[in-house]
């Protein structure tokens, strides 16, 4: 009768175990959306999460003013890097995501000195989140 006990309690941590394993796994299968852009002659890539995207607001440019003001999207870049201050901005552009017409983004590009390259691009989704983009180094020929 113990054995059975003890058998069903050690089934039961298996199987907690394993659902727990599970969940964890399935947050990182979440879709996600490959932005790519060409940005003053290199090409950034940010990953973004497809219900970041959708949660965002959409915006329709030809109606109405931008959810996030331009102001406010530089405050969300300053936030994220809390640790450090942002170097100078050198460029703001504003854009649709990729498969998403009614969503839009903004991509900022500022200078970054500690980094190895001389600036860095982040993307900034309408509802404030922002993403840090990758810049793809330029082949050469």
């Amino acid at each position: 009768m113990q054995t059975i006990e003890y058998h069903e309690m050690t089934y039961h941590r298996w199987l907690f175990a394993i659902i727990l394993i599970c969940a964890t796994h399935a947050q990182a299968f979440e879709p996600t959306v490959e932005i790519v852009e060409q940005f003053d002659n290199s090409r950034v890539v940010a990953f973004v999460k497809k219900n970041d995207i959708e949660n965002s607001p959409e915006w329709n440019p030809n109606r109405d003013a931008p959810p996030l003001s331009v102001a406010l999207a530089v405050d969300k870049v300053e936030q994220f890097n809390q640790s450090k201050a942002i170097g100078a901005i050198k460029e703001i552009e504003i854009r649709p995501v990729p498969r998403h017409p009614t969503h839009w983004h903004y991509l900022i590009k500022v200078d970054d000195d500690e980094m190895r390259t001389k600036y860095a691009v982040y993307v900034v989704l309408m509802n404030g989140m922002v993403i840090p983009a990758i810049i793809e180094p330029q082949s050469y020929k």
